[in-house]
């Protein structure tokens, strides 16, 4: 008998729809009352509201700024300072929020994600994305207990930089992306077959006709239900599907390239979001069966202001041996058995990198 499939749908319970944010006692009120606040400092601010809310319910909030990486260091901090609350609350955007999922596993409370930043799927997802200290890739780890509560209110984030809405929509397009290349290979259970289905939604129903919407919704500061769609779409559509497929589909072009990149620029300049964007340029220059050419796709990057170029996130050295070992890092990070569906190369890789650059820089 084969090991069962052991899914972490994650998280418990989920409170979204604007305005939500004022119903956060009802959820961190059954962990105790006493939690720990873990955020960077746009995020604390923003989520200032929240505290207030918890406080009149008497439920004491600590906050704790968080500006590092996610480090093994910084979740041992986080997880030593937790000790005697009754949950911890991150608060803003990824690393700050993977940082508190870990921690609080580590310290056995439950984790309660307040996301104030469209681009991280984090706040939904059972898994930390793990840096050494100067942002570069190690690992994504999954956590053993799923997040306790996500609440989603998109008035949090209706007036963060457009920057950050942009890049959620590139990241939630990777996944999807990811998920319908790597499909290519086999669909094996259902689960992956509703995580390919829930992709689908994502791009041909949010995505690519709200968007550019939901950008000048943020623009303006208006709540609308475009911007209320992208952003469930950013946040709990991709990580409901990547928490889908995880089991059977693998790492493809786009957080190949992501967390490769990560070793080769300045990672407290580029986005998440902005860098696996780059890998799904690639995977269109690279794919002869791509529903979406590349000079279609750079297009939808356009209309959101998302990076098109590696010269964008300030990487000039593509054509050189820097160049090459960019493209190396990339293919060693491919799942190709249960990601990529034709043959491909790191100098494939490469030459798919400079068509990249090339035709954006038409």
């Amino acid at each position: 008998m084969t090991a069962p499939t052991r899914y972490i749908l994650s998280p418990q319970v989920v409170l979204t729809g604007p305005g939500c944010r004022h119903a956060a006692a009802s959820v961190v009120g059954e962990f105790g009352r006493r939690a720990l606040a873990l955020g960077d400092v746009a995020g604390l601010d923003a989520a200032a509201s929240v505290f207030e809310s918890l406080e009149d319910c008497r439920i004491a909030v600590q906050g704790r700024t968080f500006d590092g990486e996610c480090t093994d260091a910084a979740i041992a901090s986080v997880a030593h300072e937790a000790r005697g609350f009754d949950a911890v609350i991150g608060i803003g955007g990824g690393k700050a929020i993977d940082t508190a999922k870990a921690a609080a596993v580590a310290a056995m409370i439950p984790c309660v994600t307040i996301p104030t930043s469209p681009a991280t799927c984090a706040a939904y997802t059972p898994l930390s994305i793990i840096h050494d200290t100067r942002g570069g890739y190690l690992e994504s780890r999954r956590l053993p207990t799923p997040v306790a509560a996500m609440i989603l209110d998109p008035e949090l984030m209706i007036h963060a930089p457009t920057r950050l809405l942009s890049a959620g929509c590139v990241d939630a397009l990777a996944r999807s992306w990811d998920t319908l290349l790597a499909a290519r290979t086999g669909v094996p259970f259902s689960m992956a077959a509703l995580s390919l289905a829930a992709c689908r939604q994502i791009w041909d129903e949010t995505l690519r006709p709200r968007s550019a919407q939901a950008i000048e919704d943020n623009l303006a500061g208006a709540v609308t239900p475009a911007f209320t769609a992208v952003v469930e779409a950013c946040i709990t559509g991709a990580g409901l599907a990547g928490q889908l497929g995880a089991r059977f589909f693998g790492r493809s072009f786009s957080h190949a390239l992501g967390y490769a990149l990560a070793g080769f620029v300045d990672n407290a300049a580029v986005l998440h979001g902005e860098a696996v964007g780059l890998g799904v340029l690639l995977q269109c220059a690279l794919d002869a069966e791509s529903t979406v050419s590349l000079p279609d796709m750079a297009a939808y990057f356009h209309s959101l202001g998302a990076p098109t170029r590696l010269a964008d996130l300030g990487f000039e050295r593509l054509t050189g041996p820097t160049g090459r070992s960019l493209a190396a890092a990339a293919f060693d990070l491919l799942d190709l058995d249960a990601a990529v569906p034709f043959p491909v190369t790191a100098d494939e890789i490469h030459r798919g990198l400079l068509t990249v650059e090339e035709v954006n820089s038409a």
